[in-house]
């Protein structure tokens, strides 16, 4: 089967997300209650990296969490799935990043199936 004949089944069976999935700004609509399960999210360069750091008051019925990277603001991509092992606190780094905005954001994909969104943070690459 063709690569993008696979692609666009898995797309429509649900398997891979699709822009009116992931293409916006964080959505409260998949959202569960708004329990605050962030405690920050902070987002900084590191040489010509930006790292992701965030941390819970509760890892309690996550199942994992998913990093998502945008250059406008507008439009977020999924970046990163990271699974919880324990810990409130959880990096990640991404590597190779361009001069310019960067926005972050964490979905906590909770065990039931809802998404509760980290605020947006930005970071600015002036050069490398």
């Amino acid at each position: 089967m063709p690569l993008i004949k696979l692609l666009l089944v898995l797309a429509f069976a649900g398997f891979i997300p699709t822009a009116n999935d992931n293409s916006s700004q964080p959505s409260t609509e998949k959202t569960s209650n708004k329990q605050e399960i962030f405690n920050y999210i902070r987002c900084h360069r590191q040489a010509k990296n930006v790292v992701v750091n965030w941390g819970m008051t509760t890892v309690s019925g996550v199942h994992h969490f998913v990093i998502y990277h945008s250059e406008d603001g507008d439009f977020f991509d999924p970046i990163e799935e990271v699974f919880p092992v324990g810990a409130l606190k959880f990096s990640y780094t991404h590597e190779s990043v361009f001069p310019g905005y960067h926005h972050y954001y964490i979905a906590a994909v909770m065990n039931g199936g809802s998404v509760v969104n980290s605020p947006v943070d930005i970071v600015r690459i002036v050069c490398h």
